[in-house]
């Protein structure tokens, strides 16, 4: 039976993750944030679709960029920013005066400026934003950041928990093992440094859950209805992120072998046809004829160079590739480029590592794969070669020193990736509940040192950026009055409710992981042997009626 207060106390956990997150950014250090969030104000204010190469960022974020501190990464494209050393070695009424521009940023003397390289991006999240917003436009410029943050933050991680939830259901996995993937998914930073400030990842992240999940739906009941439901679900991610193009020849794959095996009229395909076309057609026919490019990409503006592309493809370094973008994927500090002990990130990854060997050996064992495993895992690995594509991308637009993609790319993928590891540790016994668990701590630790080793050490002024030794940090931490007080002034909100907020995270990462790992530790104890087959010996109390079985779901 559903534990509907755990997973109420896990969603509250995810939430609160996002509004600490949220709150503790300072304004613009997400990743890209002020040509996204001019994107919003483009749409509320001239009620049109911005044009890449003509759309200019408004006088509001264009004043507040250039007042608002920023780190060095930053300063290499706007070389006038104010870093955030310089920021934290002004007195305390410089900040304060900063603080006070930023709140409400003079448009005297900032006209339009700096072209918006973000004008090229599908509609459908800005398009909410927008809506979400206009209750708000006359608030000052960072409390209405805030509040779309919080929009961002929280949808996201409701909308992601409740579908991988659904999803997993799909694919049979055991309950015990449900919850704890949704923790590690929720206690993941790059999940939050991706959804919880302004763009259109925090759609297309749970987006993407959904429209698996509609696909395994439609692979189990083939019913019309099911056809329109992962049309409309693949119309609005199309519509929110261009990468959602390379999961269509998955689905047409998919919906042929079940019109070829007559499971599915033939009107489904044409349905879904029509729907895609109808409600996509338009902004990618647009995008052909102002950019000559189908994803409307910033580095394939113009057309492709296919030739040049081959040959990024061979000269890309990938093992160091997949290295940084692995552990980019799982901690990326903002805008700031920082990152997390690579011990410490060792050990996680090292854990999803196991997580797969396992779940290749649980496969060798079972001689298959389950269909609707299949299926999630072409949909993975279509969503591979896409980041494969944008590598090469990268590396050709930038000569070779982009050699990886951006780590928010791989987050629409991850939680899926995920919940297939789990489906592999639930079928492999005691190691898989062994491995589940180390993940889970690993998980809980990362989470809590991400707010008071890293981030509210990095945005509250720490004197050793990059090198946090852990009796330093305790050192500097004596001093928490005067912390508080200059975190308050770079932060969007009061630094109480951050501390405390983070305190809360941390107890409560602990907590989950101590009641997620006992019940994981438990559960193996008692389950019975594998067969020589691979599958679980049968339950005999539920073969006899003394407990009830798990009924199979209906499609």
């Amino acid at each position: 039976m559903v534990n509907f207060r755990v997973r109420a106390c896990l969603i509250t956990y995810g939430v609160l993750n996002a509004v600490l997150y949220a709150s503790l950014l300072p304004l613009w250090e997400g990743f890209d944030e002020p040509f996204h969030y001019a994107y919003v104000e483009s749409l509320a204010r001239e009620h049109a679709l911005p044009l890449l190469g003509k759309a200019q960022l408004p006088p509001d974020v264009w004043a507040s960029v250039h007042a608002a501190p920023a780190s060095q990464v930053v300063q290499h494209n706007l070389p006038w920013v104010v870093t955030f050393g310089d920021y934290f070695r002004m007195s305390r009424g410089e900040r304060a005066r900063i603080r006070t521009l930023l709140e409400n940023p003079p448009l005297r003397g900032y006209g339009p400026g700096g072209l918006n390289y973000e004008a090229q991006q599908a509609p459908l999240a800005y398009v909410v934003l927008a809506l979400v917003e206009y209750p708000w436009r006359f608030a000052g410029l960072m409390m209405r950041v805030w509040l779309l943050r919080l929009f961002c933050g929280v949808f996201a991680v409701v909308t992601t928990a409740v579908f991988l939830l659904l999803l997993a259901r799909r694919l049979r996995i055991p309950q015990v093992y449900e919850d704890p993937l949704v923790f590690v998914v929720l206690s993941l930073q790059m999940f939050y440094a991706t959804t919880a400030h302004i763009a259109n990842d925090w759609l297309a992240v749970p987006l993407m859950i959904v429209l698996f999940e509609r696909l395994v739906a439609l692979r189990e009941s083939p019913t019309l209805r099911n056809v329109i439901l992962l049309a409309s679900a693949a119309g609005a991610g199309l519509l929110t992120k261009a990468y959602f193009l390379a999961l269509l020849p998955v689905l047409m794959g998919v919906l042929a072998e079940l019109t070829v095996r007559r499971r599915l009229h033939w009107r489904g395909i044409v349905f879904f046809g029509l729907i895609i076309l109808l409600g996509c057609g338009p902004w990618y026919l647009r995008n052909l004829r102002l950019y000559k490019s189908l994803s409307g990409m910033q580095q394939t503006v113009g057309g492709n160079d296919w030739i040049g592309l081959a040959g990024a493809l061979r000269r890309v370094p990938w093992w160091h590739s997949l290295k940084d973008l692995s552990s980019a994927s799982i901690w990326t500090g903002n805008n700031s480029g920082g990152t997390f002990s690579s011990v410490t990130i060792a050990m996680l990854t090292g854990g999803f590592a196991l997580a797969a060997v396992l779940y290749a050996a649980g496969l060798i064992k079972r001689r298959g794969l389950p269909v609707s495993e299949a299926v999630v895992a072409c949909g993975c690995a279509a969503y591979g070669a896409a980041l494969v594509y944008s590598t090469a991308v990268g590396f050709w637009a930038t000569r070779g020193v982009a050699v990886s993609p951006c780590p928010w790319y791989t987050q629409p993928i991850i939680p899926i990736a995920l919940l297939l590891l789990f489906c592999g540790l639930a079928r492999i016994g005691r190691a898989g509940a062994v491995t589940a668990v180390w993940l889970v701590w690993w998980s809980a630790y990362v989470i809590s040192a991400t707010y008071w080793a890293k981030l509210i050490p990095l945005y509250a002024g720490y004197p050793h950026p990059g090198k946090t030794v852990l009796p330093q940090l305790l050192r500097w931490y004596r001093g928490l009055p005067a912390i508080a007080d200059t975190l308050s002034i770079a932060a969007m909100t009061d630094s109480r409710f951050i501390l405390g907020s983070a305190a809360v995270v941390a107890v409560g990462a602990l907590t989950l992981a101590t009641g997620f790992s006992l019940v994981l530790l438990r559960t193996a104890a008692s389950t019975p042997p594998a067969r020589s087959d691979g599958k679980p010996a049968p339950d005999l109390k539920a073969l006899a009626g003394e407990v009830p079985a798990r009924a199979p779901l209906n499609g």
